[in-house]
């Protein structure tokens, strides 16, 4: 097998920092919780969710996938409206914009049922890796295009350079009447005791204020202890 220096890197990191390692692992496990979540909300009734994105849908970086923003959320909505909700978890580690395009969107398009809610978090990978710009902005808009009208989608996480990236969100998702989770209102400095041992992906506490930027969208309350805007994001 061929390898790239980028890929060859990333190996060599992941074998000699512990912590990096550990949170590496979690790719498979998580990804294989959710398939098997997925196969029993998809097999039983209540309001269904369906969540598009990348590694910080999948939980990537909690101590379980039920502690990153997807489930943190999700208690949040079965408190809120009084009974369970179904979650539909679509995303996939490492997303980056076209693959979401190119493989969520028309996951969530076949649906037998129209899903009674929608979210989608995703680009900071293609921040992070580069993608040039005109690709980004023509592949955002075109996903925002065709997500559900009131669909939630996110703006980027604060660490990031998102002005123009977030201006695009802002207005794709004006033009196709969703809303907006204004992630990166609700993250950013001081960092402390926000990130997994890889020093990237949030922990439960970082999630939480993901959590706390879709509740707010979505008109829901945010328990005592979980909202940003009383104790700001640390690293």
């Amino acid at each position: 097998m061929r390898w790239s220096p980028p890929k060859v890197v990333g190996m060599l990191v992941r074998g000699a920092i512990p912590g990096l390692r550990r949170v590496h692992a979690q790719v498979a496990v998580y990804a294989k919780a959710w398939d098997e979540a997925n196969a029993l909300a998809l097999a039983s009734s209540g309001p269904l969710w369906v969540v598009l994105g990348d590694s910080t849908a999948q939980g990537i970086g909690a101590p379980s996938p039920d502690e990153g923003y997807v489930g943190q959320l999700h208690r949040m909505l079965s408190a809120a409206s009084g009974r369970p909700w179904r979650v539909l978890n679509l995303s996939k580690s490492g997303e980056r914009v076209a693959g979401l395009l190119a493989t969520q969107v028309p996951r969530l398009e076949a649906l037998d049922a129209s899903p009674d809610l929608v979210t989608c978090a995703i680009g900071s990978n293609d921040v992070i890796r580069r993608t040039p710009l005109s690709e980004l902005e023509r592949d955002l808009r075109e996903v925002l295009g065709r997500l559900p009208p009131g669909s939630v989608v996110a703006t980027l996480p604060g660490g990031l350079s998102r002005e123009r990236i977030d201006a695009v969100i802002r207005s794709a998702a004006a033009d196709a009447g969703l809303r907006i989770a204004d992630v990166g209102a609700h993250t950013g400095p001081p960092w402390e005791g926000k990130y997994a041992e890889d020093r990237f992906h949030p922990g439960a506490l970082g999630y939480a204020d993901w959590a706390a930027a879709f509740a707010e969208a979505l008109g829901l309350p945010v328990p005592e202890g979980e909202n940003p805007a009383s104790e700001p994001p640390s690293r």
